[in-house]
């Protein structure tokens, strides 16, 4: 079992399963347990083998969504939450099951979603909704190494990925006020009375460890108000998270076309008119254009930690993958995207990867954060 979309008031909650192909033509159940049942128990079904245990309480559980699995290897469902707060807090466990009368076998899922209706994010917080979708992650333009593009070895093949499960993105980067307020403290280069405005400049000179902490604080936060969704938790977005916001559905080198030009966003020097653009500082998040998706500074300001390790190989997989993610050993260097106020053109392209060490500050790196599922 797996949610794809989370139970929040007034929007459309997804979960499914995956099942092997040898299961096809087998007429399944989701059974519901009203209130949550902790534990589990055997069930017996006379004539039949059961396989796996029974994770819904019988005397309270009815059967739903009902059908015959097909030849995909996966079903899902959705479920529209009513808008009405008497729904908040509303708790319920969901376990699938199936059964093949020629095998004689009944196989319950291995896991069950234990779900409860939240709130959205606040409106403070300024975050994006993201729908589940695929894309082509990576640059195809060749040949390397040449301008106005500057290409890498390690954004290519281009190859299909695909983002199963809805989530939330920061509409802009993390700002100082966000983080003093929750950290109390701000490590920022760019602070004080020659920098107007600090406060809603993006944060900066902070590792990525204070990144993930800063995502924990907020995490404990939301959870205590009753605003976190079941199976999702505030951090980081992944490597693939980050580039599908980031080409919000282009296929360019930016979100904005083919080129970066000066008044599009915060960077030093255009290749593509051959104009210096930089002022040499960050600048108020929001400042420009957003993409298409509504999201700011995805090609410039700040450079963004992600929450995957830099795995160090020469080049991406070429084949399809889903939500894929790279974990880090305790000091490995982690994945920065979209460029900076310091950099040029090139390197704030939806495709540009880089990496740094977890623990360095630069005053040209910060981050924006996701409400998004838990990565294992």
């Amino acid at each position: 079992m797996q949610l794809l979309a989370p139970v929040v008031l007034g929007q459309t909650a997804t979960f499914g399963m995956t099942y092997p192909g040898t299961a096809a033509g087998s007429p399944y159940a989701f059974l519901w347990c009203m209130p949550p049942f902790a534990g589990t128990q055997t069930l017996t079904v006379p004539g039949f083998t059961v396989q796996g245990l029974l994770r819904v309480l019988p005397a309270s559980s009815v059967a739903s969504y009902t059908g015959v699995l097909g030849g995909s290897g996966s079903v899902a469902h959705s479920l529209v939450v009513p808008s009405h707060p008497s729904f908040l807090g509303v708790a319920w466990d969901l376990q699938s099951v199936d059964l093949s009368l020629s095998a004689s076998l009944v196989s319950l899922a291995d896991n069950d979603l234990s779900l409860v209706v939240s709130g959205s994010p606040p409106a403070t917080m300024n975050m994006v909704p993201i729908a589940p979708g695929a894309f082509l992650m990576g640059s195809q333009v060749t040949p390397l190494d040449v301008q106005p593009y500057f290409n890498q070895a390690v954004s290519q093949p281009v190859h299909a990925v695909t983002i199963s499960r809805a989530f939330w993105m920061g509409k802009y980067e993390v700002t100082q006020a966000q983080y003093q307020a929750v950290m109390s403290a701000n490590p920022s280069r760019f602070q004080g009375p020659a920098y107007p405005n600090a406060g809603n400049r993006p944060v900066e000179r902070v590792t990525w460890f204070e990144a993930v902490a800063y995502c924990t604080a907020i995490t404990a936060q939301e959870e205590a108000a009753g605003r976190l969704p079941s199976g999702y938790v505030y951090r980081l977005p992944t490597e693939a998270e980050w580039e599908y916001c980031s080409r919000a559905g282009t296929t360019s080198e930016f979100s904005y076309g083919s080129s970066l030009v000066c008044g599009q966003d915060n960077f030093n020097f255009s290749y593509h008119s051959g104009v210096n653009c930089g002022i040499g500082q960050t600048q108020i998040v929001g400042s420009f254009a957003p993409n298409p998706w509504g999201l700011h500074d995805m090609h410039g300001n700040v450079w963004e930690w992600c929450l995957d390790g830099w795995d160090g190989s020469a080049n991406y997989p070429a084949a399809s993958v889903s939500d894929p993610y790279e974990p880090a050993s305790a000091n490995g260097d982690r994945v920065i995207r979209g460029g900076s106020w310091f950099n040029n053109s090139f390197y704030g392209r939806s495709a540009y990867r880089f990496q740094y060490s977890p623990s360095i500050t630069f005053g040209g790196i910060g981050f924006r954060i996701v409400l998004g599922p838990v990565v294992p």
